[in-house]
């Protein structure tokens, strides 16, 4: 996944390019598909039949080893009622067949993932069910186009923000197989992208990234766990609200959040957010108010620290869509102790407590930015009691306590506990 908005893109090393992408309208006069039955698929379609089928086109494609941006010869190989699926040439029949491009296609078009939002459904009908309207105003062929390409590293896919419309472009060499969950959940990540940018074309990255993260998680797709496992390795890191540079953007931290406003607000809420012109932290608080939740996007972050470590949704703060692995904290909180301790923006420390009874912990910022956490006491229900200088609990023998902390920039803290 590359926000091709980004300096890791063409588009701003380069400058503006300008393309030829599209059908040429030369099509091929017979297809494969009378003499290929390893393309049948139990009934499904086989697209060889496709109208588009051997049609020549081309894409400007960023070369991830030269940075430059070359014109890319491609063949239509599909044809559905929503996608036109183009193969580089180099491509066809070497690390991409026609067996893949089908079952691709299926999933795109006919069938998601039992789990996902409506299984009788493909992601991209999911994704608009969801989301909002593809804006196939701005397509050439009246359907989105995929052109399955060689990009040389710069990674599984994107939406193309150096074309002169909106395509998406997913490796072939690096999405093996071609068909399989992660290929297809990159498909649904990159087509909310594809709708954003036609909504609201300005939205922050990280809101933008982090509900094209619960696009996969509402297709029923759980497939980003190397990203998750970074994240939950080093929760105290500036994954995207603080604008980290390109290269520190954690997909694992939007994940989380992502999935968790999709949990809290399903379609509606969705829906709300990508319309919203406004951005950032008050284009979430905006669309909130317009689903009529009463809460506000910061508060819900507090909630999710406190979800992210419990994962326990019977409990009421946990994750439906998936089993949250456990988070690393920092020492244990011990009576008598005294711990000093920064935050990057929007980073998370957890400290669990080693000891029981009647406790008072204390919070004490070093620096101007305010630290805010939540003193959390689980047993046979939730206790969740917001952080103040100094917070008065009780845990009883058989209970689990932690404290987490969070802020919103930068920031340094003391934590105590008697």
């Amino acid at each position: 996944m590359v926000d091709t908005d980004d300096t890791s893109s063409a588009a701003s090393t380069t400058g503006a390019v300008d393309t030829t992408n599209g059908s040429s309208g030369v099509g091929s006069s017979t297809s494969p598909s009378d003499t290929d039955e390893d393309t049948e698929t139990d009934g499904l379609p086989d697209y060889t039949d496709s109208p588009c089928w051997g049609s020549l086109s081309n894409t400007l494609v960023y070369n991830g080893m030269t940075h430059q941006i070359s014109e890319t010869p491609a063949t239509c190989r599909a044809e559905g009622d929503h996608v036109l699926l183009y193969v580089m040439d180099e491509l066809w029949e070497t690390d991409v067949e026609q067996t893949e491009v089908n079952r691709l296609m299926h999933q795109l078009e006919l069938f998601s993932p039992e789990g996902s939002v409506n299984p009788d459904q493909g992601v991209i009908l999911n994704n608009e069910d969801i989301f909002g309207a593809m804006p196939i105003d701005q397509f050439p062929e009246g359907k989105l186009a995929i052109f399955i390409v060689d990009t040389a590293g710069v990674g599984n896919g994107y939406l193309c923000g150096w074309c002169d419309y909106p395509q998406i472009h997913m490796d072939g060499v690096q999405l093996e197989p071609l068909d399989g969950d992660f290929s297809v959940s990159i498909a649904a990540h990159e087509a909310y992208h594809v709708i954003h940018r036609g909504i609201d074309s300005d939205e922050t990255r990280w809101v933008d990234e982090s509900l094209a993260e619960a696009a996969m998680t509402a297709n029923g797709f759980f497939t980003d766990t190397d990203w998750l496992a970074s994240f939950l390795a080093n929760p105290d890191q500036n994954w995207g609200p603080g604008d980290p540079p390109i290269g520190d953007f954690n997909y694992g931290g939007a994940l989380l959040w992502g999935s968790f406003l999709w949990e809290r607000g399903g379609i509606p809420l969705m829906t709300a957010i990508t319309a919203e012109p406004a951005d950032d932290w008050a284009g979430l608080d905006a669309a909130l108010a317009t689903v009529g939740d009463d809460a506000d996007a910061w508060s819900l972050y507090l909630d999710m620290i406190v979800a992210v470590y419990l994962d326990a949704p019977e409990l009421g703060y946990g994750f439906e869509s998936f089993e949250v692995p456990p988070v690393a904290m920092q020492s244990e909180l011990m009576a008598g102790m005294v711990e000093v301790g920064g935050l990057y923006p929007y980073g998370i420390d957890y400290f669990p407590i080693a000891d029981q009874g009647a406790l008072v912990i204390g919070l004490s910022p070093t620096t101007a930015e305010p630290v805010e956490g939540r003193v959390v006491v689980v047993g046979d229900t939730v206790e969740v009691v917001p952080l103040e200088a100094m917070t008065a609990v009780e845990v009883g023998p058989g209970d689990t306590a932690f404290v987490a902390l969070t802020a919103r920039g930068s920031a340094g803290y003391e934590l105590s506990m008697d």
